[in-house]
């Protein structure tokens, strides 16, 4: 299960403040004082965290299954014959969908996470939604340390100082907002900042609960748009609620709503530009 959510940053100090909603604090268990661990990538406006310090051999996958049986059985499978250790697995399935996850550990093996995403791609039977599926090897080589900073009252926020958020490719005018996604089983938050000249949306669609729904909009959404995040939205009340994040790439705001609310499998489908205006 990933939840996402959207952050507005400021610059505070010597540093970046990031805000901490209570959606991505409550799924991971965040609480004021709390070490995080983390890294990031030379000029890559992403940061990785997490409360546990996981070794660099450790992966997270996550990948959409067609509801058939022995789906996961053969993924599990693959993985049992290159005698890669499980830490952690599970499924939950999504109208005619199966949600896979696992956290492997590759330390001591010979094949690499890639290698295993070939091996399950070459299976066939998923869905082809890359941009959904965050299907993804990621170790988690956390080297810096921080803390979650605020309270219950007025929130809790994470600060990044200069000489870190620099690393990561943000000055005082390279961002605005920031995308949060938190991964509860591996007790991890992604943020991805972006600047204010990236046209980022926040998509907030309804779709019918019946096979096919979901491919139909990623079909029109990745016309459009570069998907950044997608919370599934599966554990709330309403069955179908998608919260998406994505950066327009190609076409008008207009065009794109017009195309998805066209979709019969659509009941409600809203996009709001995040810090830039649509003609």
């Amino acid at each position: 299960m990933i939840v996402c959510d959207l952050s507005r940053i400021e610059k505070s100090g010597a540093g970046w403040k990031v805000g901490i909603g209570r959606k991505i604090s409550g799924a991971l268990g965040l609480f004021q004082g709390q070490t995080l661990f983390g890294s990031c990538e030379e000029g890559s406006m992403r940061v990785f965290l997490s409360t546990l310090r996981l070794n660099p051999a450790v992966n997270y996958f996550r990948m959409y299954l067609e509801d058939v049986r022995g789906s996961l059985a053969k993924v599990t499978e693959i993985i049992k014959d290159k005698k890669i250790n499980i830490l952690s697995g599970g499924a939950f399935s999504f109208g005619n969908l199966w949600v896979s996850e696992f956290i492997l550990d590759f330390k001591g093996v010979e094949v690499s996470p890639e290698e295993i995403s070939d091996e399950i791609e070459e299976l066939g039977g998923f869905v082809t939604i890359r941009e959904l599926t965050e299907l993804f090897p990621r170790s988690f080589e956390l080297d810096s340390v921080f803390q979650i900073e605020g309270n219950e009252t007025e929130g809790l926020y994470l600060s990044l100082p200069d000489d870190f958020s620099a690393k990561v490719g943000l000055t005082r005018k390279s961002a605005l907002y920031a995308v949060l996604k938190a991964w509860p089983r591996v007790k991890a938050l992604f943020i991805d900042f972006y600047t204010p000249e990236t046209k980022l949306l926040k998509i907030s669609a309804r779709i019918r609960d019946i096979p096919g729904s979901l491919n139909a909009l990623a079909n029109v959404l990745k016309t459009y748009v570069d998907l950044q995040a997608l919370d599934e939205l599966h554990h709330d009340e309403v069955s179908g609620q998608w919260v998406i994040f994505g950066v327009l790439v190609i076409g008008e705001l207009e065009e794109l709503i017009e195309k998805a609310k066209e979709l019969p499998t659509v009941l409600k489908f809203e996009a709001e530009p995040l810090g830039w205006k649509a003609r």
